[in-house]
């Protein structure tokens, strides 16, 4: 879609992705730019699950607030509604890429004595005080259970060791995805606490001693798809990916030793038209309360600590937030500022 959008038209749904995401957009005849409050977030599966869990529950509950969506999130977009002062968002669920650094000087500081700030694992999900944490996941090592005779990977030594458990094994084709450097690293001896800043020439080194092993994948459903098709054996993956084919009796499972802990993070846009609205649906979102309502419709883990009982039975062994003993964090600040770089040597590593 193309051209310049006002506002209003976002609210009368003329942006929404698709009819159903398009909770609350019923809005004809609206008043004017200030009638409903604008969420923005990826779309599919996800946001539809946002929906069932927090956008809808919080209508019901906000009947004088009515919150339309927009989606993907797209932070150039974001960026140009700054630029040209045109803000048609007011609370946008980003990746852990976003609400760091020079990005901050577009957002909102979020108000925590409404926003439960404290109880949102600050130590582990890295806030900055425009951001804070709405889902959690991870990035993980998904393998297959019928190929090594019994035998489960269970440290990342066991990624590079091809004797012990031969086969492809899948990583994603950009550096960004997948933790690939860290993972890399941690099987070279790195200990966590000595990750960052990234050795990037000694984890490309350590890859070349499997490079002719290695499929890539390129979105999140091929990075569970090629081990679950067995085209790799093993490979870097999101938890959620890999419950999506063991829910369907496929013969994977998950390595949860030394997991990387990430999260998506909710962002008021400055200058947004409805920043006391905004608030308070990000406020509703991560409230103990309702946290974890989020894993009843897909597989991501609450944010709020006190929330993490309250998770969905069925799905708890493949959430995130179960295995905190064994999760490690990424440094999301030192990926803002290096990714550029670390990309360039990863695809010319890659092509060589």
């Amino acid at each position: 879609m193309s051209g310049r959008f006002s506002r209003r038209q976002v609210l009368k749904g003329g942006l929404l992705a698709s009819a159903g995401l398009a909770a609350g957009s019923s809005l004809a005849g609206c008043g004017g730019d200030d009638d409903g409050v604008v969420f923005a977030s990826y779309g599919g599966a996800y946001q539809e699950a946002q929906t069932k869990a927090w956008v809808e529950p919080f209508m019901e509950a906000n009947p004088g607030i009515r919150v339309v969506q927009d989606s993907p999130t797209d932070y150039a977009k974001l960026e140009a509604m700054a630029r040209i002062g045109n803000i048609m968002w007011d609370l946008v669920d980003t990746g852990a890429d976003y609400g760091l650094g020079p990005t901050t000087d577009n957002l909102v500081k979020l108000d925590c004595s409404r926003v439960p700030c404290s109880e949102l694992q600050p130590k582990r999900l890295v806030t900055t005080g425009y951001r804070v944490p709405v889902i959690t996941y991870s990035n993980v090592i998904g393998y297959r259970t019928d190929k090594f005779g019994g035998r489960k990977p269970s440290t990342y030594e066991d990624f590079f060791d091809l004797k012990r458990f031969p086969g492809p094994r899948s990583i994603a084709s950009i550096a960004s995805n997948g933790s690939t450097f860290e993972v890399a690293l941690l099987a070279d001896g790195v200990r966590p606490r000595d990750l960052y800043p990234i050795d990037v020439d000694r984890a490309l080194k350590k890859l070349d001693t499997i490079k002719s092993s290695l499929v890539y994948w390129e979105t999140g459903e091929q990075s569970a798809q090629l081990v679950a098709d067995g085209q790799a054996v093993m490979g870097t993956s999101w938890n959620g990916r890999v419950y999506d084919y063991a829910k369907e009796d496929a013969p994977v499972d998950i390595m949860w030793s030394q997991h990387f802990l990430t999260a998506d993070y909710l962002v008021i846009p400055k200058n947004a038209k409805n920043v006391e609205a905004a608030t308070r649906l990000c406020a509703y979102m991560v409230a103990a309360d309702n946290s974890a309502r989020i894993s009843e419709y897909i597989t991501y883990g609450p944010t709020n600590i006190n929330a993490l009982d309250k998770v969905n039975d069925k799905i708890r062994p493949f959430l995130a937030t179960t295995h905190l003993k064994t999760a490690l964090s990424l440094d999301d600040e030192w990926w803002a500022a290096n990714l550029t770089s670390v990309e360039q040597k990863f695809q010319t590593w890659r092509s060589a």
